[in-house]
């Protein structure tokens, strides 16, 4: 393999200048120790109660779709949820309506402390419904989640055409957050791949609606996280797939090269199908494109890194990204939409350091990844504190000519490496939802999503840090620039400022007329952080 000199001599931004911390108190070297060994109880416990589970669901899911298909009624499930929203009526509750579905399963930072006894409703709402290819649609139940669609999906030669990574990831949490994948920059983000929903109401009553029928309803329910009803059904688009992703990695030097490749192929007029960029350090990064493949050609080599005992795709690409030419694969279609799942991208470089060595692929790789959900439930209080403070996992939605600029904040802020690099679009349509509309009258604009998760620069070195403040800073910088912050994540904003950042106009007029005022309970009291209930020391106490 002929390697490439990597960019260490060209110039990178001082950090800032940060007093040092005083030696750490014997508390603190304790929960360092905790933190730091943590990934024992993780191969111990969450790796085998996770394999348990998805065991669970993978036969149940099977059985559904085979042995009890004729049993299963999705009119009569809504009908229940139906009947227990009544009987929550009844009841006089003054607590707003929430699903029961415990806050541990959530793919999100945040606590559901505001779910009780008496406003929590049963959603049973797992199966695929229907898939007509005909109209290159599937109809879903909003609890179905990403690795149970793409392996109904895929071996029948077809796929949505926004897959979103982790396993976990459910229709419904990304109908009402966000979704996004190396394809949005054709598709846009998940939400955009929607055809129609059918939702339950404040009223009680379940109402379909697409962009022909009640688009006020439709176009409000992204970035609603809830806060106008219970989805019921899911209906998306599909595409037909082949079998292989030829994959072609590129090796960035510089920051211009990077932001400069990027931009290039995410604005084509024909871009590839996949695109996506891993920023190593401020200079030296990977950008990856893809395109869908009938068979392995003569110009790569074939790699089923979907395999337990292949290495870490992040990690593989590093080693590709020291070479000083491109390199072609061929990788199964699923192996490659889900290439971070195995590894949570790099968060597990942190939650099992010995993760991508050799002899624990080997021995027990098939037991990844650990789900995020079981890694939530065995935190205890101290470790999420001690997570909150030290640790930041952030997606920032930017227009893509801001980049650069985006770059170098994270640079200054966080000092966070890797970094990853998703391109995507934000559509106009009508009505216009929390997205404001492309400028210059455009019906399509470029974004790109930085996602920052790991530990500080500072942190590592000892410093004083202030991830909150830290947070707020780059908030503001997005407010500014015509940007966006997943709201899966910790935010420091205000409603008012939430507000700004987002035209929530559309969602809150459909609030009204649907009835989900004073039913449900609104996205800013869900998805921002209540200062007031938060002593000095305490972040994991969330609304």
């Amino acid at each position: 393999m002929t390697t490439a000199k990597l960019s260490t001599a060209l110039p990178v931004p001082e950090p800032r200048q940060r007093k040092k911390l005083a030696p750490p108190t014997s508390q603190e070297k304790f929960e360092d120790f905790l933190m730091d060994n943590r990934w024992l109880a993780v191969i111990l416990l969450v790796l085998p109660l996770n394999y348990l589970f998805t065991s669970y669901w993978g036969l149940r899911d099977f059985l559904v779709r085979t042995v009890l298909s004729p049993l299963r009624s999705h009119e009569r499930t809504v009908a229940n949820i139906q009947a227990q929203i009544q009987k929550w009526r009844e009841s006089g509750s003054k607590n707003f309506l929430c699903s029961r579905r415990p806050a541990f399963l959530q793919v999100t930072l945040r606590d559901g402390v505001y779910k009780h006894k008496d406003n929590a409703i049963d959603l049973p709402l797992y199966d695929i419904l229907e898939l007509d290819t005909k109209k290159r649609t599937v109809k879903v139940e909003p609890s179905v989640n990403i690795g149970q669609l793409t392996r109904f999906l895929i071996p029948k030669g077809w796929c949505i055409p926004v897959i979103p990574e982790y396993d976990d990831l459910t229709m419904g949490g990304m109908l009402n957050g966000y979704g996004i994948e190396g394809s949005s920059h054709k598709y846009g983000l998940f939400n955009d791949i929607i055809v129609s929903v059918d939702i339950i109401v404040g009223n009680g009553e379940v109402v379909h609606c697409s962009r022909e029928e009640n688009p006020d309803l439709f176009f409000a329910l992204p970035w609603s996280y809830g806060g106008i009803g219970f989805a019921v059904m899911i209906e998306m688009q599909i595409i037909p797939v082949k079998k292989y992703c030829r994959l072609v990695y590129e090796p960035m030097r510089t920051v211009d090269e990077m932001v400069n490749r990027f931009t290039e192929l995410a604005e084509s007029v024909t871009p590839p199908e996949y695109l996506e960029g891993i920023q190593y350090d401020f200079h030296n990064g990977i950008l990856t494109h893809g395109d869908f493949a009938d068979k392995v050609g003569s110009d790569g080599i074939y790699n089923a890194m979907g395999k337990w005992w292949k290495p870490w795709f992040h990690r593989h690409a590093e080693i590709l990204m020291k070479k000083d030419h491109p390199t072609v694969e061929y990788i199964p279609l699923r192996d490659y939409l889900h290439r971070h799942t195995r590894s949570l991208y790099w968060e597990g470089d942190l939650i099992i350091p010995i993760g991508n060595h050799w002899l624990f692929r080997h021995t027990l790789g098939w037991l990844m990844p650990p789900s995020v959900s079981f890694l939530k439930l065995t935190q205890t209080k101290s470790q999420r504190d001690h997570y909150f403070h030290k640790h930041i996992a952030q997606d920032y939605l930017l227009p893509l000519d801001k980049l650069k600029e985006g770059l170098e904040l994270s640079h200054d802020v966080y000092e966070v490496y890797p970094l990853w690099l998703c391109p995507h679009a934000v559509l106009k349509t009508s009505p216009q939802g929390a997205l404001r509309a492309p400028i210059n009258n455009k019906e399509i604009e470029q974004y790109v999503d930085i996602g920052i998760w790991g530990v500080p620069g500072a942190v590592q070195r000892r410093e004083v840090y202030d991830a909150h403040v830290a947070n707020r800073e780059y908030e503001t910088w997005l407010r500014n620039n015509r940007g966006y912050q997943a709201m899966y994540a910790i935010s420091e904003m205000t409603p008012e400022e939430f507000k700004e950042m987002f035209d929530m106009t559309l969602y809150d007029a459909a609030r009204k007329k649907y009835g989900s005022v004073g039913v449900f309970m609104d996205v800013s009291q869900k998805v921002l952080v209540n200062k007031s209930k938060l002593g000095s020391n305490d972040f994991a106490k969330l609304v």
